[in-house]
Formats: C-alpha cells, sequence, structure tokens
C-alpha cells in the first residue's frame, strides 16, 4: 500500500480556495467548446432524455449497488491511514478494476452551512462581472433561417433570450439563444441540482396552402460543461431540454401565442455530478425548431415561423456534498 500513497506535510485546513482561478481564458475556452457542441445538427432527438439503461454487475446485482459495496470496502481497510493524510489518493486493483480514493484536507475540513451550498446568478446589470454570482456569457448559434434578437450585452446584462426561426417549403431551421454562468464546487465533491426560472413567450404563424403540413416546436434546456483545471479534457456533462410549445398543422394560422413560465416544479432542473478538479460551464437556453413539408403542387408555398422572447431573472444551483 506504501507505494500508493503520497503524504504531505500536515497543514490544518481552515478553509478551501477552490473557488479561485476562474478567469478570461476560462471564459474564452467555454466559447471556444460551444462551437462543436451537439445542436448543430440536433433538431429536437426525442431520444436523448430517455433514462440510461439498468446495467448489472457479474454476479446480476445491479451495477450502483455492486460498486457502492466494492469502494466502501476499500474505504474502510485504508481509513485507518488516512486519517493523517493531508492530500493524496489510494489505488488498489479488484478483480483487474482499478480503484481510487482519493483524500482532501481531512485533518480539518470546513464545515459549511445551509446557506453556504446554496448558490443563486442573476443578470449582471452593473458589468460587475462576478463570476460566483452573475451571469457570464452568452451564447448563440442559428440554422439557415434563424435569427437571433438579443445581443450579447442583452444576454448577460438582462438575461434577456430571444430569437426566431422560420422555414418555407421543403426547409428546416434552427435557433438557440443561452445565457452562461460558471460554477465550482466550494467545499469538496458535491451532486449539485441545477433549477432556473424562465419567463417565456412565443408567436407562430402557419400560412399558405393546407396541402403542405409544417411544425413548429419551443424547447427551453440547461446543458453543462466541464474540463480540467489545467485546461483541456471538456466533457459534456449534461443536455436536457423540454419542449414547452409545439404544433404540427396543414391549416392556416397566424400570431398564435403562447406563454409562461418554467421552473423545477414543471420539470426545468437536472442534477450532476461535480469534482473539485474540474471547472463548469452551466447554459440556460431557448431553443425553436421549425419545418415544412415540400411543395404538393405548384405555387403551393408553405411557410412557418416561430419566435420567441423568454428572460431567466434568476438560477439556482443547490450543492450536497457526497
Amino acid at each position: 500500500m506504501d507505494r500508493y500513497l503520497k503524504v504531505k506535510e500536515s497543514i490544518a485546513m481552515k478553509e478551501q480556495k477552490i473557488t479561485e482561478g476562474i478567469n478570461e481564458h476560462d471564459v474564452a475556452a467555454a466559447y471556444e467548446s460551444l462551437k462543436s457542441a451537439s445542436f448543430k445538427e440536433r433538431y429536437i432527438r426525442t431520444d436523448c432524455n430517455v433514462p440510461d439503461q439498468v446495467w448489472k454487475a457479474p454476479d446480476g446485482k445491479p451495477i450502483n449497488e455492486y460498486v457502492r459495496n466494492q469502494m466502501n470496502q476499500f474505504r474502510k481497510e485504508v481509513e485507518p491511514i488516512g486519517q493523517n493524510l493531508y492530500g493524496g489518493s489510494f489505488q488498489k486493483f479488484n478483480s483487474n478494476i482499478l480503484q481510487t480514493i482519493s483524500y482532501h484536507g481531512l485533518l480539518e475540513t470546513a464545515k459549511p452551512t445551509a446557506r453556504d451550498l446554496f448558490h443563486v446568478y442573476g443578470a449582471d446589470r452593473d458589468n460587475i462581472k462576478d463570476w460566483q454570482k452573475y451571469y457570464r456569457y452568452a451564447w448563440t448559434d442559428k440554422g439557415p433561417n434563424g435569427i437571433i434578437y438579443s445581443t450579447d450585452a442583452q444576454i448577460i446584462r438582462e438575461g434577456k433570450l430571444s430569437c426566431n426561426s422560420y422555414a418555407y417549403s421543403g426547409q428546416s431551421s434552427y435557433a438557440l439563444v443561452g445565457v452562461g454562468m460558471h460554477f465550482r464546487p466550494l467545499f469538496g465533491d458535491s451532486t449539485v441540482n441545477i433549477r432556473p426560472y424562465v419567463q417565456w413567450l412565443t408567436n407562430a404563424s402557419f400560412t399558405g396552402t393546407e396541402s403542405a403540413p409544417a411544425a413548429a416546436t419551443a424547447s427551453l434546456g440547461i446543458y453543462v460543461e466541464s474540463w480540467n483545471v489545467s485546461g483541456g479534457g471538456n466533457f459534456v456533462d449534461r443536455d436536457y431540454w423540454m419542449p414547452v410549445w409545439s404544433q404540427n398543422t396543414q391549416n392556416y394560422m397566424t400570431n398564435v401565442t403562447a406563454g409562461g413560465a418554467a421552473t423545477g416544479t414543471d420539470g426545468l432542473a437536472i442534477d450532476i455530478l461535480t469534482v473539485t478538479q474540474r471547472k463548469y460551464s452551466i447554459f440556460v437556453y431557448v431553443y425553436l425548431e421549425t419545418s415544412a413539408g415540400p411543395q404538393q403542387g405548384n405555387n403551393e408555398l408553405r411557410f412557418v415561423t416561430l419566435d420567441i422572447d423568454a428572460t431567466v431573472p434568476y438560477v439556482v444551483v443547490e450543492e450536497k456534498l457526497i
């Protein structure tokens, strides 16, 4: 076991400082990573939100129980040594599976209150750029017939998400507007619940002959991406969305409006696992999709358009220590 053990000089830890280190380089890295995001060709894949399949261990037991039992046993084995360990890790092979347990600051851990684990982000109206309190950057993307109404300043400083998507016969398009913020776990590895509050209003029109159908969908979503503290290793932790308005029609309809508000009680919430070795970008976004069927005859042009005006007054991020 000694060859797996790395012990640092004992230093009484009063408070962790891992919240430091978010800078303009991280903002630039997040922007660059979004260029390869899955939205480019998505068009509302309904299979993305299905639950993960239930994996089984070799003995037929649920995999989560199997892993938990193995790690609990390993933790008991190293606990007597780990009591005096400030920073380091233990590893061992178990049936050709490498198990790792990391210890960080076990001598005098910070004891957070419930308020310490509760974070609220909002619009940066005064352009303060405090990444722990305010929205930090904007995300926009569009298809061939997409229009972005919100400017970056409106997105960050007002939480305003506004765009349009339209299509003529035989076309499809999309538009996306999102507001982003940074997050790092404050007191160690944790499960994080993200629940934004979004107010939205849509306006749609379907014009043309009745022989060609058309469709329009408006969705709200949460997108989380993380990367190593030292840079690189980008990973999409979660991409979750929920349709709030959808219409498939062959009828002539103009200025069809709908609106509402969505938060965790309405299903607009996710849980993710966060670790201290990574930084996180959280985006709350609106996503529009429009498509129109091809012409069935000469001069039977079909047109569909969908607008959305939304605001994100706040986003709650709540930690639960593991």
